[in-house]
């Protein structure tokens, strides 16, 4: 009689496959802010050698340089802001399908750790050819020596790319693991 007045608890095998899952999500998430944060470090500074070589010219450059840190400033914000939003609705489409779900996801199924290899894959491989594009850009920059505009427009565009294509890549993973969770049902 005891027993059937408690409810029963499903314990673990509820809470478990969500939790890996959401482990997987953040994991992939923070990888992709830390690459974001690396990338848009390296091109402030690109920036910052540009005016430190800009220092002795006169006050039309300076504040070209100032104009290009501050767009550098909103491409870091919003860069960080998708992110966040990315995370965040990711996480509320995986919970709120959980709820309106009967079955639990399972995401140790391959398909899945697939995906997030795949994403992992693409975002390392994107963030090490941007890194290596300012590296290029450094250099012909220390060659040339008196540097047009272009460096700066270079650096702004480079940062504003790498953001375009992070977001894609977070967007493809999310929409991934969308149709995963949509087939296992």
């Amino acid at each position: 009689m005891d027993n059937l007045l408690r409810p029963k608890s499903h314990g673990r095998s509820d809470t478990t496959p969500i939790l890996q899952l959401t482990a997987q999500v953040t994991g992939l998430f923070l990888l992709a802010f830390a690459a974001d944060v690396l990338v848009l470090k390296i091109v402030e500074l690109f920036l910052a050698a540009i005016a430190e070589q800009d220092t002795f010219f006169y006050s039309a450059v300076r504040q070209q340089d100032a104009f290009a840190q501050n767009l550098l400033d909103v491409i870091k914000l919003i860069s960080f802001i998708a992110v966040g939003v990315g995370f965040v609705v990711t996480l509320a489409f995986l919970f709120i399908r959980r709820k309106a779900s009967k079955e639990p996801f399972k995401p140790g199924s391959n398909e899945l750790l697939k995906v997030s290899a795949l994403s992992l894959r693409g975002i390392v491989t994107m963030t090490v050819i941007f890194i290596v594009l300012i590296a290029l850009y450094e250099l012909l920059l220390r060659i040339v020596g008196n540097q047009p505009p272009f460096f700066l427009m270079v650096a702004l565009v480079t940062a504003s790319m790498y953001v375009l294509v992070l977001a894609y890549a977070l967007f493809d993973y999310t929409r991934d693991v969308r149709i995963e969770y949509q087939r296992q049902e």
